[in-house]
């Protein structure tokens, strides 16, 4: 339950007690949780920028709830996750509620994108230890070292190596690989897989490599030995609030996994800048979707770094914060313009399954592939398997697997698939579209009945490096796999 005062000055920190008192008692409404052995889940909430009076007053209430109670009632501002156990006290952007009467609950996309958005500043606080680590890296790189990437799950594997916009030198480990204490493996973990975790650092730890670990706080019984085999972590820090969590079952791994990536990305930027301030320049992939990519990375095939360049010696800091900037501004395109369509799709997808039929989803791309299945994922979706030309599903496989009243969920990345929306079209099934572009034939193509925007570039990278030819640091795994599970979510609300 949450009640809300409007402003603490006219009210009086006792009539709002009284007020609490009258919404504990309301038959209306859920009871109000009072503090057992000292503790409560309620939270006393104020707008970020309140006036000092105002942040003066919270802390008071804070204060006599605690001298009533014995319990600790914490401070917050209302640009954290919302709860359901909140006093919201003055002018906030929380939703305006009477005492005594629940807050209308935000759509489940804003919340999961909020999270997100949280996660993204919290990947900003990481900067400093990133900057030592990406240093480190750069020096055993240019004094010949290999860079390898690790997971006990392939997803992170797959998304990290040989993808548009990545380090042409990042390796993909395996226990064959044998790396030297010259080398350096990055190694990502969800808590999803404690035990394989801990396994596979282990023997990384044996290898003698510098190991650079992304992921969140293990837990506390594998966290000292699992920790004790890292040189250096990188947090994923993302709020975990379980009005986002509880649409998966509890899972972490739809907020945890995306933010491991952003870490990911953000630190082989600052590998590449690192590497520029001792006069290289690290081969990158371009996006073999884009004319001429596959033959513009054939001549670099091999090699580490690029035998000449422009580039100059890049800043510490610089290519990394331009990452995160960039994916925050997607996050918060997607809360603030694709909420509608993406709880339109959700009720859709309900809709079909409902009325007993069958949702088909096919998934492209190096991480969004790893999706269905994955910890918290609901199985409301059956994941299509053929792949053809890179980018589209094969449209035998549709013909045989879709019926009437079915929903094709195409995440795709930037073309059309037009004879495949034709398959769909011909037995009746309604289309989802998640691309970045339309490249929709002239004529009377068939077009998807619900379009939701991602917003990454047709490139997909995000980030230049300055006299570079390409962009570097992809968007669209993590981009597509966020709007997989923010359909997922808001199927459950």
């Amino acid at each position: 339950m949450r009640m809300q005062c409007k402003t603490m000055k006219a009210v009086g920190i006792y009539a709002l007690l009284g007020a609490l008192m009258v919404a504990a008692n309301a038959e209306s409404t859920p009871p109000l949780l009072l503090p057992e052995n000292g503790k409560t889940q309620y939270r006393i909430v104020i707008a970020r920028d309140a006036p000092e009076g105002e942040d003066g007053a919270a802390k008071e209430l804070a204060k006599v709830l605690g001298q009533i109670t014995g319990a600790e009632f914490p401070v917050g501002r209302d640009d954290e996750p919302e709860s359901d156990s909140e006093i919201v006290v003055g002018d906030t952007r929380r939703k305006s509620v009477s005492p005594g009467h629940a807050a209308a609950k935000d759509p489940f996309c804003k919340l999961y994108f909020d999270a997100l958005l949280q996660g993204v500043e919290g990947a900003k606080k990481h900067l400093p230890e990133m900057l030592r680590a990406a240093d480190e890296v750069a020096g055993r790189l240019v004094a010949g070292g290999h860079l390898y990437i690790a997971c006990a799950r392939s997803d992170f594997v797959s998304e990290g190596s040989h993808r548009g916009g990545g380090l042409m030198l990042l390796k993909r480990y395996s226990p064959s690989a044998e790396p030297t204490p010259k080398d350096v493996v990055i190694v990502g973990w969800t808590n999803t897989t404690p035990g394989q975790d801990l396994a596979l650092l282990r023997a990384l730890r044996r290898s003698g490599a510098l190991v650079i670990g992304i992921g969140p706080k293990p837990p506390p019984n594998t966290a000292k030995q699992l920790l004790s085999c890292v040189d250096a972590v990188l947090e994923s820090s993302s709020p975990l609030p379980a009005t986002v969590t509880g649409h998966f079952g509890d899972e972490s791994y739809p907020l945890v996994s995306i933010e491991n990536l952003v870490l990911l990305w953000t630190l082989q930027g600052e590998i590449v800048a690192a590497c520029t301030r001792h006069g290289r320049m690290p081969t990158l992939y371009q996006s073999v979707l884009v004319p001429g990519g596959r033959e513009r990375n054939a001549k670099y095939r091999g090699l580490r770094f690029h035998k000449k360049h422009d580039v100059p010696p890049v800043p510490p800091g610089l290519l990394g914060r331009s990452y995160l900037k960039e994916i925050a501004v997607i996050f918060r395109n997607l809360r603030d313009k694709e909420t509608a369509v993406i709880h339109e799709v959700a009720s859709a997808c309900n809709e079909t399954r409902k009325g007993g039929r069958q949702i088909h989803a096919f998934l492209i791309g190096h991480f969004p592939a790893y999706q269905a299945g994955a910890p918290g994922d609901p199985k409301f979706m059956r994941q299509l398997d053929g792949v053809e030309g890179g980018e589209k599903p094969v449209v035998k496989e549709l013909q045989q697997k879709m019926r009437a009243g079915d929903l094709f969920f195409f995440l795709g990345y930037y073309r059309r698939p037009t004879a495949s929306y034709e398959a769909a079209r011909q037995v009746g099934v309604r289309i989802v579209e998640v691309i970045a572009g339309a490249d929709t034939p002239p004529g009377d193509a068939v077009r998807p009945d619900y379009v939701i925007h991602p917003g990454w570039p047709y490139h997909d990278a995000l980030v230049a490096v300055p006299h570079y030819d390409v962009k570097i640091l992809p968007g669209s795994g993590v981009v597509q796999a966020s709007i997989f599970w923010a359909v997922q979510g808001a199927m459950t609300q």
